[in-house]
């Protein structure tokens, strides 16, 4: 029978367990492909998960509160289902593609060295995180608080400055010149 909690322990390329409805305190998860698992209901509190597929997941309800996901593959997630509540996340050197972000309140996050392609950011409150050695490409911004945060060695971001709170946040040229991607204008 599976237990309903689990703290301090360790998983290593796991695939088989059901996820949904089950609380995880201080739990690492090394090289584990949770694609397509449901993790619905489900509390990650204090837990890292390394080098993990979490590709399809669905994570209506779930909290995550200090979690980190170092190296993982994230593809298709909406992050927007997530219970709201403590939510911290930290992503490094991740790859998160075709995945939503909306109506959240993350601030200081960091997505450190990390490829975020084809995603939507809408209404969430990034203000103070860290986008340092990140790849935006094709990722949209929209209605985004990104105030005091770095962009400074981002690059492939169009961000519209009308759309989205910026001030104080550090940018680099030549990538600055997406913040004017919006305004028909010619740069020479």
């Amino acid at each position: 029978m599976e237990k309903s909690e689990y703290t301090k322990e360790t998983f290593e390329k796991l695939e088989d367990l059901d996820f949904s409805d089950k609380t995880f305190d201080e739990c690492q998860f090394l090289s584990c492909d949770f694609s397509s698992k449901d993790l619905t209901n489900s509390k990650f509190i204090d837990c890292r998960f390394t080098r993990c597929n979490m590709s399809l997941i669905k994570i209506n309800k779930t909290r995550f509160q200090n979690v980190v996901f170092d190296s993982c593959k994230i593809l298709g997630v909406n992050f927007g289902e997530v219970d709201n509540f403590l939510l911290r996340l930290k992503f490094n050197e991740c790859l998160i593609t075709n995945s939503y972000f909306t109506e959240l309140k993350i601030p200081k996050t960091d997505f450190t060295g990390s490829e975020i392609t084809d995603c939507e950011f809408s209404s969430v409150d990034l203000s103070g995180s860290d986008f340092s050695k990140t790849n935006l490409k094709n990722s949209y911004f929209r209605k985004c608080n990104l105030s005091n945060s770095n962009f400074l060695t981002s690059k492939n971001y169009s961000i519209s400055p009308v759309e989205n709170e910026v001030s104080g946040s550090k940018f680099a040229v030549p990538e600055v010149l997406g913040l004017l991607e919006d305004f028909d204008i010619s740069i020479e």
